[in-house]
């Protein structure tokens, strides 16, 4: 009967292994000229060392900096929190709002501003009982919010605002700041 020996590898040689599978995998990773087109490369043109990354012209110009535009990101809008339930509104347009906006303007008063940071909320639309508001913070970056009616609130950064009225014949919306 042949007896079996288990042989494990040494630390040394399973390092030198992984050392060796390391810098094949490294290898190929780059690109291979086309044999049918060696003028083309993919890589760095080697005759004068110089990537065209940068967006430099043959025509020795200037690089804008790759010639690329970021595109925009879709910025997505503030949720609202629903009305608790069992929750009785007031009379819409009541003057019960500490702050109202009317369509194509901003709040009125201002604000209060907050760790140094302000908030600005605009009034964009209004259907049927649904109010459409941007909120614009002290550094410029607007986002809507989603479409906010009576007893909904919004949280945007460091302000929670609570809508208090929705007055679609009078085009304006009242909310309180929530602390």
């Amino acid at each position: 009967m042949s007896a079996r020996i288990a042989v494990r590898p040494s630390a040394a040689r399973l390092a030198g292994a992984l050392l060796a599978l390391s810098l094949v995998t490294a290898g190929c990773g780059g690109s291979t000229p086309d044999p049918e087109h060696p003028s083309e490369s993919p890589t760095t043109d080697a005759g004068d060392g110089a990537s065209d990354a940068g967006g430099a012209s043959d025509a020795g110009g200037a690089s804008d900096g790759g010639g690329q535009t970021a595109a925009a990101v879709p910025q997505e809008a503030y949720p609202i929190t629903p009305a608790p339930e069992g929750f009785t509104p007031p009379d819409p347009c009541s003057g019960e709002g500490a702050y109202f906006a009317e369509i194509g303007g901003t709040a009125t008063p201002d604000l209060p501003e907050r760790a140094g940071e302000s908030l600005t909320i605009t009034a964009e639309g209004i259907e049927g009982a649904d109010a459409q508001l941007t909120a614009t913070l002290g550094d410029g970056n607007s986002r809507p919010i989603e479409d906010i009616t009576l007893g909904e609130t919004a949280t945007i950064d460091l302000w929670t605002i609570s809508v208090t009225s929705v007055c679609e014949d009078t085009q304006q919306v009242e909310f309180d700041v929530i602390d």
